[in-house]
């Protein structure tokens, strides 16, 4: 598979995951482009427009539209396992993707796994030992119900990854210096339990923030990964709305919302 990257076209990619057998990135906003690069079919967006932008940045950044898999999120925890037989799946006009799937697994190379965020957070994950890739979209609800440990935990099931071996990513989203939440997000999360959990609630003024990326990586360890094999992006789309989309930053402003995409695919390894 050749290497055809147009850089400006992705937004973001991990420096972590650079000399890897795997290939990703991440779209954002791309002034002067039709609908300024929205890659996220919604109840107001033109397909065609969409399409177009998806496309544009799926080619540039070297994947190819027909080994695309998008799964029907929902912010919830279940996981999908993902062969070459699904390649395709969840694309425009069928939209057969996974139903209410918000994480998918797999080690097929023929494969590439799409997620679609604004202000959600994408979570990245290679096993080098076992050639297997997984990836996840975590909102809140997501992050509370541990998807990242949950998108491990099948990585282990499916093809034998043991946590330890794993490269994690935790992408741009919304930061904990503007994601201000309710009590019940607070209450929601502490009742999750996980290791050291209040160290990603800040508390401001009479409210609270919620820090994703510093949620979902007490998750990780706790699910395995060692502090040291996780990357945090530290972007936050919201006070970078010139670059990604941003669900709450067009509410504020009061322009039509956008979605990012990030894309992950395993490159065939030496024979």
């Amino acid at each position: 598979m050749s290497q055809r990257v147009d850089t400006s076209r992705i937004a973001f990619q991990f420096a972590s995951f650079a000399n890897l057998p795997l290939r990703h990135a991440m779209s954002g906003r791309i002034a002067g482009e039709i609908a300024d690069g929205d890659v996220g079919h919604g109840p107001n967006t033109v397909a065609d427009e969409i399409e177009h932008n998806r496309a544009a940045f799926i080619d540039s950044a070297g994947f190819s539209m027909a080994d695309l898999v998008v799964s029907r999120q929902t912010h919830g925890t279940q996981v999908a396992v993902v062969g070459s037989a699904d390649r395709g799946r969840g694309l425009f006009p069928a939209f057969d993707g996974f139903p209410a799937t918000d994480a998918m697994v797999t080690n097929e190379p023929t494969v590439a796994l799409g997620t679609i965020v604004a202000d959600c957070v994408p979570i990245l994950l290679y096993d080098p030992v076992r050639h297997v890739v997984g990836l996840a979209h975590a909102g809140w609800r997501g992050t509370v119900g541990q998807i990242a440990a949950a998108t491990v935990a099948a990585m282990n099931c499916e093809f034998g990854t043991e946590p330890g071996d794993v490269l994690a990513g935790i992408g741009p989203s919304i930061g904990p210096c503007c994601y201000e939440v309710g009590q019940e997000v607070i209450d929601a999360w502490n009742a999750a339990d996980v290791v050291d959990g209040s160290s990603a609630v800040v508390e401001r003024g009479t409210g609270y923030h919620f820090d994703l990326w510093a949620a979902n990586r007490l998750v990780l360890i706790q699910a395995g990964i060692s502090d040291d094999r996780i990357e945090t992006s530290g972007v936050c789309v919201r006070c970078e709305y010139d670059r990604f989309f941003s669900y709450r930053a067009t509410r504020q402003i009061g322009t039509q919302p956008g979605r990012n995409m990030m894309v992950a695919q395993l490159q065939p390894l030496p024979r």
